[in-house]
């Protein structure tokens, strides 16, 4: 049923590929049937993926307390994504002023920046902490809690340094094969919205519902049932993946490898969590000094 889902709304918008380039009374006629499509693929990815989740449960839940007992994390990744989607629903009004150069309400732009990670939140506290898939999980050590943070903190400068470069190396190497940089939703978001919806959003909110669910719920899931190797690369991936652009996925899997490191080394989730929340301030920060004219970016 998932697969299905998933295949019915690609097919419909393979088979319907010119829909944008006819005729406005042409593309009205025939948007019918790719929309019932899309909405029947939709729904049967939902029941897919809520029947997958609590078979998982029901399943998993006799096992010891040392293994991990809660739904695949691919599916915890597919749910979450479509909360967040619903969630951005809210916000519709500030997505339509994005296109048409309207004022961006500061409610508005904090769901459409933050829906995903509260689809993130949602999903670990439903299907993982609530029915404790990850019995003995602790967010942070017994001790050295400050002292882990802290080296979160100064970890953050080198390791956006080297992300740095590897995008721009990534992003030479992807022109040269004909892909072409487009900014993205995001981008216009972070050029016109508020800054401190933007440092709220990427400096509190993303770092603790991403930390949470890769690092907390998919690091520590698969290295009770895959091993450290796939726990270490598998949420490096999937971290990476989340973020959907292809000249950022070298430099956000990397990322993810070391904050995946750090949390092995400290076990400790807020030294993670303090890491990736070093690592977006320096982006949002030098956005916001380009922003204003006080620093020019490389084109």
């Amino acid at each position: 049923m998932i697969v299905t889902g998933l295949l019915v709304p690609l097919f419909a918008l393979a088979v319907n590929r010119d829909l944008l380039s006819a005729s406005t009374s042409d593309a009205v006629e025939r948007l019918l049937v790719p929309l019932l499509l899309v909405a029947l693929g939709g729904l049967l990815l939902v029941i897919g993926l809520i029947t997958s989740a609590v078979r998982a449960l029901i399943v998993r839940g006799p096992l010891p307390p040392e293994r991990y007992r809660g739904p695949a994390v691919t599916v915890l990744l597919l749910l979450a994504m479509i909360v967040g989607a619903f969630v951005s629903l809210g916000a519709g009004g500030t997505a339509l002023a994005l296109f048409d150069g309207g004022e961006l309400s500061v409610g508005g732009t904090l769901v459409l920046l933050t829906a995903t990670q509260i689809g993130l939140l949602a999903v670990t506290g439903g299907l993982v902490v609530a029915p404790r898939a990850l019995a003995g999980f602790r967010l942070a050590p017994p001790s050295g809690l400050l002292r882990s943070m802290l080296i979160g903190l100064a970890i953050a400068i080198p390791a956006w340094v080297g992300a740095t470069l590897l995008g721009a190396a990534a992003a030479v190497a992807l022109e040269a094969l004909g892909f072409a940089p487009e900014l993205g939703v995001l981008d216009t978001v972070l050029e016109r919205a508020d800054p401190t919806v933007v440092l709220v959003a990427f400096v509190v909110v993303a770092p603790a519902a991403e930390e949470l669910f890769f690092r907390g719920v998919v690091y520590n899931a698969w290295l009770r049932e895959r091993g450290p190797r796939t726990a270490l690369y598998g949420s490096a991936a999937l971290f990476a993946v989340i973020h959907a652009s292809i000249f950022s996925l070298v430099p956000i899997f990397a990322l993810g490898v070391a904050l995946a490191l750090l949390y092995r080394r400290t076990r400790s989730l807020p030294a993670a969590m303090a890491m990736h929340a070093g690592f977006n301030a320096i982006s949002v920060l030098i956005t916001l000094l380009a922003r204003q004219g006080i620093l020019q970016l490389p084109t």
